[in-house]
């Protein structure tokens, strides 16, 4: 038996059993089984995945016991565990008793499979109200069933139930958070997973999903928090390190990070996605060599990582390096060609490299694979400016301005496009709006504009 599942919990009678029923195959021999006794057979081959050995048990069981509902009711059982939703019924149909819990659990879950949900409902409704129902136990397995079909807010409906009956339940409460988060209710989420940590408060897994549900809703500070509880609880616990060191790094504390990313290393997986965490903080701190050390690391690895190669691209960009910076973009593209963000940095080092035509030929492919992009319009039309194609770069512009108006600067840029146009009226308006914003407006409008001192004169 030692492929016995652990999540399946024998009491040493049962092992027993199971050891007796074992030794009669292997002495192919057939001795007498009760009721009982098969079902735990049964149950534990279930539990391992053999399907074939649970059959093999229940066929022996009905020969022993020919027609008896209970065996009848656990071959229904494997029937569903093997996908047979339909025999499963049958079965059920012919021997459910009406006032058997797992009986009629087990045929609301093939109705369910069978997209018969109304009647599925009408059967969990009735197996809720028997006299001698385990409120707690009976609500978490409907929600199990609803779970597997995804049917998220009715599973949490008798979550609830459950939880009216025992508030402490803790399969309760953990499921209860689980459902929260597919239906996108965070707050609630979090409420049930503060309510597990009041009554158990050394769950590594709470504090863990309590910090992801922060982490993931911007709340970095209490995500750390939560994190911090869960490498106290746990000090060995690689996830926990590994999301502290998130938190940190969103919270811009990148040396602390790099001490979090440093207590994951050879116990994470995929250790290239590790190493590009480390160089990312080294590349925050303006440590080039040291990101460029890190993200060489992640490639080294798997040079199909492509956050390895931007990184790199990026590090050659801050140090000059034009021509290298291509070079590991153009890599990236090989591996992600639809990925504007690489385009865009691309079109950056060919401004850098003053080569004018390229870098609007990357500009435009990154715009064909995502139109919404404000700051690349505001690129662009800077481009034209320098240029000097005043209404190209006009077009750009108020397209920045319509996708976000709060994008830095564009107001300043409008005001000396409109200038150049010849447009002194809107550029003066232009000009007002970006005073807000800008104390030295005026200084960098004449600085691009050195013969428009007779508006400010004017004024």
């Amino acid at each position: 038996m030692d492929d016995k599942n652990n999540d399946f919990l024998f009491d040493e009678e049962s092992e027993e059993v199971v050891r007796r029923y074992e030794q009669s195959v292997n002495d192919r021999r057939m001795p007498y089984f009760d009721v009982d006794e098969l079902e735990v057979i049964a149950d534990y081959y279930l539990s391992c995945g053999k399907t074939k050995e649970s059959w093999k048990v229940i066929d022996l069981g009905l020969k022993l016991h020919p027609n008896n509902a209970t065996l009848q009711t656990k071959r229904a059982k494997v029937y569903l565990e093997s996908g047979e939703a339909r025999k499963a019924y049958q079965i059920l149909e012919r021997n459910t008793m009406p006032d058997d819990a797992e009986s009629l659990l087990l045929k609301g879950d093939a109705l369910m499979r069978l997209h018969r949900s109304k009647e599925a409902t009408s059967i969990f409704q009735h197996l809720t109200e028997l006299p001698d129902v385990e409120m707690d136990g009976a609500c978490l397995d409907i929600a199990y069933i609803y779970i597997g079909n995804n049917d998220y807010q009715q599973a949490l409906t008798y979550l609830e139930k459950g939880l009216t009956a025992s508030p402490k339940n803790l399969d309760l409460l953990q499921e209860s958070a689980f459902c929260c988060e597919q239906l996108q209710q965070e707050e609630k989420a979090i409420a049930f997973y503060e309510q597990i940590i009041a009554i158990k408060p050394y769950s590594v897994e709470a504090w863990f999903d309590l910090g992801l549900l922060f982490f993931n809703k911007a709340m970095y500070e209490k995500a750390l928090d939560a994190f911090d509880f869960v490498t106290v609880i746990d000090e060995e616990d690689t996830g926990g390190w590994l999301q502290k060191g998130n938190a940190l790094f969103h919270l811009n504390r990148f040396s602390e990070a790099l001490v979090c990313y440093h207590r994951c290393e050879e116990e994470i997986a995929f250790e290239d996605i590790l190493f590009v965490f480390m160089a990312e903080c080294h590349e925050k701190m303006e440590e080039f060599d040291k990101a460029e050390v890190f993200y060489s690391k992640a490639i080294a690895i798997n040079d199909q990582n492509v956050e390895g190669w931007i990184g790199l691209g990026i590090c050659a960009l801050e140090t000059e390096d034009y021509d290298g910076s291509i070079l590991h973009f153009n890599k990236a593209l090989t591996i992600e060609p639809e990925n504007h963000e690489i385009w865009v940095y691309l079109a950056e080092a060919f401004i850098n490299k003053n080569e004018p035509d390229e870098a609007m030929n990357a500009y435009q492919k990154a715009l064909t694979l995502e139109s919404y992009q404000p700051d690349t319009w505001l690129s662009i039309g800077n481009l034209y400016l320098d240029l000097g194609s005043y209404h190209e770069a006009l077009i750009s512009y108020t397209e920045a301005l319509s996708q976000d108006s709060t994008i830095e600067n564009i107001h300043l840029f409008l005001a000396i496009t409109h200038y150049k146009m010849g447009n002194e009226a809107l550029a003066i308006i232009m000009l007002e709006i970006a005073r807000e914003t800008r104390p030295d407006a005026d200084s960098f409008f004449l600085e691009i504009c050195p013969e428009a001192t007779h508006l400010f004169n004017k004024d």
